[in-house]
This record gives C-alpha cells, sequence and structure tokens, in this order.
C-alpha cells in the first residue's frame, strides 16, 4: 500500500471522526446548558454553600479553557466535585465534555502525523491502551504526547489499519454520583458505545441483541427525559442504531446481498429480545415486532413487500444524521 494512498486513508478517517465530534458539539451549543440551567433554583443540596461552590466552579472553568488545559482541570474537578451543588457538578461535566470534544480534532491530527503514527504502530499490540502504549516505547515526546491523549479524556482505538484516540466516556463514570439523573444516565449509555464500538469500516462489530439492547435503553433515556441537555445526542445515536437494525451496514447488510435472505443471527437475535421483551411501551420493539412479522411471512427473504414496507415504516432519509 503505496504512503499516499495511506495519508488520504487516514484523511478520510480523521474527517469522519472530526465531524462526528463537531456535530455533537455543534448540537449542545444550539441550547448551552439549558436543561440543566433552568434547575438551578430548585437544587437541595445543603452541604454546600451556594457561594462555595460558585467560587470552585469558576476556578474550574478558568483552568478548562486554558491552552492544554483539560488534564489539569479534569483532576481539580475530580478532587473538587464533592464540594459543589449538583446544579454546578452536572454544569462542570458537561462543560468537560464540550472542551475534550472540541480538542478531539487537533489530539488527532497530531497523532495521524506520518511519523508519529508509524512510531505508535510499530509499538502497538491488539487492544493496547494508550498506557500499554506508553511502556513499549523509549522516545520521550512519543510518550509524552500519549500521556497527554489519555489524561485529556481520551482513549486509543485501531481503525482501519490506523491508530485514532476517540472520547473515553469511561473517564466520566467517576462523576455519575454527583450530576442530575438524566446526564448520569447519558454517561453510561456513552461509556458503553466509547468501550466497545458498534461498527468498524462499514461493519458492524457487536451482536444483533447488543444492538437491540442499546436502541432500547436510548429510547428509554428519550423517554424519561425529554427536556435532557444531551437529547439531541441520543436522538442521533438511536437513529443509528435504527438503521443498523433494519438495513445493516454496507459490509454487513440485514440481507444477504448474494441470497437476498435476512441474516440468520439477525434472525434468532431479533426473536429473543422480543421474546424477553414486552413491545407495549417501546415504539422501537413494535415496530421490530411488525418487521418480523413481514419478513417472515416473505419467508425471511427481502421481498417487494418487505422492501416497501421498509420505505414506508423506516425512510433511511429520517434516520440518516446528516
Amino acid at each position: 500500500m503505496t504512503s499516499s494512498f495511506q495519508s488520504a486513508k487516514r484523511k478520510g478517517m480523521r474527517t469522519f471522526i472530526t465531524a462526528t465530534a463537531i456535530l455533537m458539539l455543534l448540537q449542545t451549543a444550539v441550547a448551552p446548558l439549558s436543561g440543566v440551567a433552568a434547575a438551578a433554583s430548585s437544587s437541595t443540596d445543603t452541604k454546600v454553600t451556594t457561594a462555595s461552590s460558585t467560587t470552585i466552579y469558576k476556578t474550574f472553568q478558568s483552568m478548562l479553557y486554558k491552552k492544554n488545559g483539560l488534564p489539569a482541570a479534569d483532576t481539580y474537578l475530580e478532587s473538587h466535585i464533592k464540594k459543589v451543588t449538583k446544579h454546578h457538578a452536572t454544569l462542570m461535566v458537561l462543560q468537560l465534555e464540550n472542551a475534550r470534544l472540541k480538542a478531539l480534532s487537533a489530539m488527532t491530527d497530531r497523532l495521524l502525523v506520518p511519523n508519529v503514527q508509524d512510531k505508535m504502530i510499530k509499538a502497538y499490540k491488539l487492544n493496547d491502551s494508550f498506557t500499554k502504549l506508553m511502556s513499549r516505547t523509549n522516545d520521550n515526546s512519543l510518550r509524552a504526547l500519549l500521556q497527554q491523549a489519555r489524561d485529556s479524556g481520551y482513549r486509543l482505538v485501531m481503525l482501519e489499519g490506523s491508530l485514532y484516540p476517540i472520547m473515553n466516556y469511561m473517564a466520566f463514570q467517576k462523576y455519575i454520583s454527583y450530576v442530575k439523573p438524566d446526564i448520569k444516565q447519558y454517561i453510561n449509555i456513552m461509556a458503553v458505545e466509547t468501550s466497545n464500538l458498534a461498527a468498524d469500516d462499514g461493519a458492524l462489530v457487536i451482536g444483533y441483541q447488543e444492538i437491540l439492547n442499546r436502541g432500547l435503553n436510548q429510547e428509554r433515556f428519550l423517554n424519561e427525559y425529554p427536556k435532557s441537555n444531551r437529547l439531541q445526542q441520543v436522538k442521533n445515536l438511536m437513529n443509528n442504531y435504527t438503521l443498523y437494525t433494519f438495513y445493516g451496514l454496507n459490509n454487513t447488510p440485514l440481507f444477504d446481498y448474494e441470497t437476498n435472505r435476512m441474516t440468520a443471527n439477525a434472525q434468532k437475535g431479533y426473536k429473543a429480545v422480543l421474546q424477553r421483551n414486552t413491545s407495549e411501551d417501546s415504539a422501537f420493539l413494535t415496530k421490530l415486532e411488525k418487521f418480523m412479522d413481514i419478513v417472515t411471512e416473505a419467508k425471511f427473504e427481502k421481498t417487494t413487500a418487505v422492501e416497501k414496507w421498509l420505505e414506508q415504516n423506516v425512510p433511511v432519509s429520517d434516520y440518516a444524521n446528516y
């Protein structure tokens, strides 16, 4: 493979990851933390004073927006979050997420520099974290860069032959006891996503039951927290999972390209989830149940009737996050 091809490939993947991060950031910026701000006056925290909480909040902000300030701001937040109101704790955690998303593009560019990438790949072993990769290099400048990426809230993944930083939502888990319920659930949802990616190289890499279980958790969030500041992010995520469920991906289509038959594992997985769960309170499962009736009648082939049902009930344009 030529270096120019590798460069183009890396550039394309960087664009994809960066676009995703920016999209999430813009969605947050549309209504900047309005969902949590509205609840400020109803705080029932009694162990901290509003004045002391505000002081910590302002100090955190001054640290967060300094150049390369993410690690220090995170350390400060971890040591002071017990001393602030739930309102301020939620604001700070969301602001930390925003800042990490915003800085992800620059960190990605730094790691994709050919010389840096070559050194990383030479030392890399399957499923390495930034910490493990740091232990395998004697290059001090590379080790410092990897440490900064880790401490800035990112995790390392191999995608299509190159190493990338992505958001590490497990790093937010230490804060979930201090934030509002919707943000706690949001962090849990995103931690699952970034700990075990659903797709790679145009193919699904998790099982069909897992796809449905994640979709159900996302639907539950949308139903329980319709005014959450992170509503749009979870909506977009569920749009993805709806498409995974009813169409698959290019390299793992729900219906085989050659036989036009529904994947056997999907048949088994969907039936198992429908048997374990009631569709009464789930529009997602209700739609899946109707779909399974249609494909069962078609003997699991993608007939004209099945295609028409999909076009009418799950049009791709309604769920694509352009």
